[in-house]
């Protein structure tokens, strides 16, 4: 039997300080950059809302309450986040509904603008996880502009109101389902009164 040795230790105890060193500096940088990076995205979240809604001088969140909250979600129609636009005078321009769904091979971020009466104002699409140069087409406007000017009195069906994505078909099916999504949560909000 052959006699342990610290020396044929030394190897793994050497990997292991060089992964411990990666992983706090990874920690570190990702500490130092976290806020700068919530911070970008608070940005681009609010461009998203101004390009829909370029007139507006505000956007407050709209607040539900539990029980609403749990009845949207149980019917499947939760939006992320909801938010009043507002001009100047305080009259609103319309309404935004954030939804996130899950595409080919990430998630699908839409923001969806409706007017007071009830019609797509634009949608903005972020695919930045899913496949380039097929799922994240759903980004473009050929795609998204289909959805322009569409009530929201009846389901947006794929293919019949609005063209896929050549060759993203499920990313296309994923924002469509983000959009009705919206669509929906909006004349479940209607038909109580909030918006």
């Amino acid at each position: 039997m052959q006699k342990f040795k610290f020396k044929d230790l030394l190897p793994a105890l050497i990997l292991a300080l060089i992964c411990g060193t990666c992983v706090f500096l990874l920690a570190g940088t990702y500490s130092l950059t976290k806020n700068e990076i919530a911070k970008q995205e608070e940005e681009g979240a609010l461009e998203r809302k101004r390009t829909i809604f370029p007139d507006a001088r505000s956007f407050d969140p709209l607040q539900l309450s539990d029980d609403i909250k749990t009845d949207l979600e149980t019917k499947g129609i939760l939006p992320d986040e909801i938010f009043f636009a507002h001009d100047d005078q305080g009259k609103v321009l319309g309404y935004v509904f954030v939804n996130t769904g899950f595409g080919y091979a990430g998630n699908i971020v839409t923001t969806t603008g409706i007017d007071p009466e009830g019609k797509i104002v634009m949608v903005i699409a972020t695919a930045a996880s899913d496949t380039p140069k097929l799922g994240k087409e759903v980004e473009g406007r050929p795609f998204l502009d289909g959805f322009t000017g569409l009530s929201t009195d009846k389901e947006i069906v794929l293919n019949k109101d609005v063209s896929a994505v050549s060759g993203a078909t499920i990313s296309s099916r994923a924002a469509t389902g983000c959009i009705n999504r919206a669509r929906e949560a909006y004349l479940e909000l209607k038909e109580r009164g909030l918006v």
